[in-house]
């Protein structure tokens, strides 16, 4: 599970936090984060594992990208995400939705975090779109690249709130 790759956004390595750090600080521009965010990506990944990009993959010509991320690829809509459902059909996203309820984990998987109002008892939602930000509380995790080391992460780690690696 990962969100946020934003892969090709030269200005995300610009952007500031309201704490006055650059939100992506690892990286001088987008070549250099995608190339490595593949690469990581690619480390832990498997043809077999099944990945939720939970939004905001990219655009541009570094959309490519996606082609040579391994795994069998489930998009979830994010913001920015405004290409046809086939051109990310076409990029090797098996399945391409709006929002998704994975049973076994109880767990809803959203780009925008949901209001707490739409979470069931038991419930969670896994998100992103907030970037380096905190989950709002106990009732979300938030996989954005920012809080996770720009690697996807096992589900099963999400769910057990065991999951982040964030620097500042």
């Amino acid at each position: 599970t990962i969100s946020d790759l934003h892969l090709g956004h030269q200005n995300i390595y610009t952007f500031v936090s309201a704490k006055g750090h650059r939100v992506r600080w690892e990286f001088k521009d987008a070549d250099e984060a995608d190339a490595e965010m593949v690469k990581r990506w690619n480390a832990i990944v498997t043809p077999q594992d099944y990945v939720y990009v939970l939004g905001d993959i990219g655009w541009g010509p570094n959309l490519k990208l996606v082609g040579e991320l391994k795994g069998h690829k489930r998009l979830i809509l994010g913001n920015h995400d405004r290409e046809d459902v086939k051109k990310y059909r076409d990029l090797g996203f098996q399945k391409v939705l709006g929002s998704y309820f994975f049973k076994q984990y109880n767990a809803w998987m959203t780009h925008i975090p949901m209001h707490a109002n739409g979470i069931g008892i038991g419930q969670i939602n896994i998100q992103g779109h907030i970037h380096e930000k905190a989950p709002y509380n106990y009732l979300y995790r938030n996989v954005s690249v920012e809080r996770i080391g720009y690697q996807p992460v096992e589900i099963q780690n999400v769910i057990a709130n065991n999951y982040e690696v964030l620097v500042h």
